[in-house]
């Protein structure tokens, strides 16, 4: 006759242990993902008063101009920047994207895994 051996079943103390780890790596994921956010937002705010300043220095500077090439080249530095502001938000928008998504994977795995930052 074969023995068979049933599992003891969990304690009460040990399943709310269980749920309480998993809270708390669903609390933590939550967490990450609301600080993504914030600092998203913060990042983007200061790139807007960034780009005011520059728009307002462009105007200064055309408004002094005393020549059509002086303006011309103010026009291209101008341009330089705001392309090199574009990649520069291209790359922190694909950084905060990829956060995003470790966060909200987390999130949907039960806070299960890893998904730091």
């Amino acid at each position: 006759m074969a023995h068979v051996e049933r599992s003891r079943p969990a304690s009460t103390t040990e399943f709310f242990q269980i749920g309480a780890n998993r809270f708390e790596s669903l609390m933590e994921a939550h967490k990450q993902l609301l600080d993504t956010f914030e600092r998203a937002q913060r990042d983007r705010l200061a790139r807007a008063m960034e780009e005011t300043r520059l728009a307002s220095e462009f105007a200064a500077k055309v408004a002094g101009a005393r020549s059509i090439p002086e303006v011309m080249a103010i026009y291209q530095e101008w341009m330089t920047r705001c392309a090199q502001m574009f990649d520069e938000d291209g790359r922190k928008f694909l950084d905060d994207s990829q956060k995003v998504a470790n966060a909200a994977l987390s999130l949907l795995s039960n806070g299960q895994g890893g998904g730091s930052t």
